[in-house]
C-alpha cells in the first residue's frame, strides 16, 4: 500500500521481471531471480485492467494462460476454482467487471504460480465484488499460493488482516504481519 506514485506497480513489475531493478536481487524462495525472463518465473500477474481477449470465451482465454507454461492442468477445474463454471463459454462482453477479474486470475493461475501478483484487482470494481475478489484471493493463498496485491482500498486491507507493506518514495515505511492501512 501507499500513495500514487511511491513504487508499489514499479515493484511488482521488477518481480514479474518486466522492469530491471538498477541495483541488487529479486529472491523468491532463497534463490535469485534476477536473471530469469518473466516466461520462466514460477509468477504469474493479475492486471486491474484484465488482459483478457475478447474475440475469446472464458475457456480459451484461461487456456493462452496453460499454453503459456510447462504445467498442464484442467482448465475446467481452474474455472471451476473462480467460480465460473457456468459461464465457460461465455465471451468477455457477456461478463460483469467481477467476472472477467475472475478469468484473468483463472488465467494467472492455470501453471500453479508459487507467487501471484495482483495490481489493483479491484479498482474498477463495485465494493461487494471488489471483496468477492480478495475473498477468493485469500481462498487461492490458502490453497498454497503467495498472493502479493497492490491496492488503495484501505477498508479491504484492514478486513483481511493480513501482512502490510507500506511504500512511500520507493522506501518500505511499515511490515507489519497483521497490518493495518494507516495513510
Amino acid at each position: 500500500v501507499g500513495p500514487s506514485g511511491c513504487g508499489k506497480s514499479t515493484t511488482l513489475r521488477m518481480i514479474a521481471g518486466f522492469d530491471t531493478p538498477t541495483s541488487g536481487q529479486i529472491l523468491l524462495n532463497g534463490k535469485d531471480i534476477s536473471n530469469l525472463s518473466p516466461y520462466k518465473r514460477p509468477i504469474n500477474t493479475v492486471f486491474q485492467r484484465y488482459a483478457l481477449f475478447s474475440h475469446l470465451n472464458v475457456y480459451e482465454n484461461v487456456l493462452v494462460g496453460s499454453n503459456l507454461g510447462k504445467t498442464k492442468t484442467d482448465i475446467n477445474e481452474i474455472i471451476e476454482t473462480v467460480g465460473l463454471k457456468k459461464h465457460c463459454k461465455k465471451y468477455m462482453y457477456q461478463l460483469s467487471g467481477g467476472e472477467q477479474q475472475r478469468v484473468a486470475i483463472a488465467r494467472a493461475l492455470v501453471n500453479h504460480p508459487v507467487l501471484l501478483l495482483a495490481d489493483e484487482p479491484t479498482g474498477n470494481l463495485d465494493p461487494v465484488t471488489a471483496r468477492e475478489i480478495m475473498e477468493l484471493l485469500s481462498e487461492i493463498n490458502k490453497k498454497g499460493t503467495t498472493v502479493l496485491v497492490v491496492t488503495h482500498n484501505r477498508e479491504l486491507v484492514n478486513e483481511m488482516g493480513k501482512r502490510v507493506i507500506q511504500i512511500e518514495d520507493g522506501q518500505i515505511q511499515q511490515d507489519e504481519a497483521r497490518g493495518f492501512y494507516d495513510i
